[in-house]
């Protein structure tokens, strides 16, 4: 009988100690499983989609990606896809008179065609950089242009920003609740960094040019810098955000000439 107990102990215990490591393994897996790593991902795999517009054209090509996204307003998404729709339309119409014009006024020895080549067509093509896509917040920017006969090409880039959990669009005032002055603060704040990369300049610079046109240039500089950067809403109204930073997209020409590209800047939150 006493053997019989003492068996009847250790088979206690043994089921005790396996009851205890289920329920500790079983509440390190719910540990796991809750711990979604994605919470904390900006970026976060699925959660948008690559689409394209195909467009073919006797004047131009078109090359034109944008993301349409899981979770947000389908308005959202008609959105941007509406942007580009509009913007292909207007480039196909300038792609026909351009290249009317070209041929009407061509030079003798010219040998320009009434109907472009695939090769020698107008190119219109967009991209797009996504910032945020997770379970609250959309941003990210899309670039779109092309080439139509100009000078130069050109492009353009637009920023959307988006709250999932109350669906509606973020500007850039709802951003700083608490600073009604953050205007001025941006304004300051990119005004210095451009200057200090693109409106300064040293010995080399006045020895390798002609001092005049050297201090032309850089006045010219500043006086576009000082423009592009007024604390007016529009000047900072493409931007991205997480939850540290913010990066302001300067349009091309806002703040220098098209030679200095589309300068961006960022600065903490």
């Amino acid at each position: 009988m006493r053997k019989k107990i003492i068996i009847a102990f250790f088979v206690l215990i043994a089921v005790l100690v396996s009851v205890s490591f289920l329920y500790k393994n079983s509440n390190n897996k719910e540990i796991i499983i809750n711990a979604n790593p994605e919470v904390n991902t900006l970026v976060v795999a699925d959660s948008f989609e690559n689409k394209v517009l195909p467009l073919s054209d006797t004047y131009a090509k078109f090359d034109v990606k944008y993301p349409s996204f899981k979770n947000a307003d389908i308005n959202f998404n008609f959105k941007i896809e509406n942007l580009l729709k509009a913007q292909m339309q207007d480039f196909k119409n300038t792609s026909v008179e351009n290249w009317q014009a070209r041929f009407n006024t061509q030079a003798e020895g010219d040998n320009i065609s009434k109907i472009p080549a695939d090769a020698d067509k107008f190119t219109f093509s967009s991209d797009y950089n996504v910032v945020q896509s997770n379970a609250n917040y959309i941003s990210f920017v899309l670039h779109y242009g092309g080439f139509d006969g100009g000078a130069h090409g050109f492009e353009n880039v637009v920023s959307y920003n988006y709250d999932i959990k109350k669906q509606k669009e973020i500007q850039l005032a709802d951003l700083f609740s608490n600073n009604q002055n953050y205007l001025n603060d941006i304004s300051v704040k990119s005004r210095t960094y451009l200057k200090d990369k693109y409106a300064s300049f040293n010995a080399q610079d006045i020895k390798d040019s002609d001092l005049q046109a050297t201090k032309d240039y850089f006045d010219n500089m500043i006086s576009m810098i000082e423009s592009g950067t007024e604390p007016k809403i529009d000047n900072f109204s493409t931007f991205t955000f997480t939850p540290n930073k913010i990066k302001i997209y300067f349009a091309d020409y806002q703040v220098g000439p098209h030679s200095i590209g589309m300068p961006e800047f960022e600065f903490d939150r």
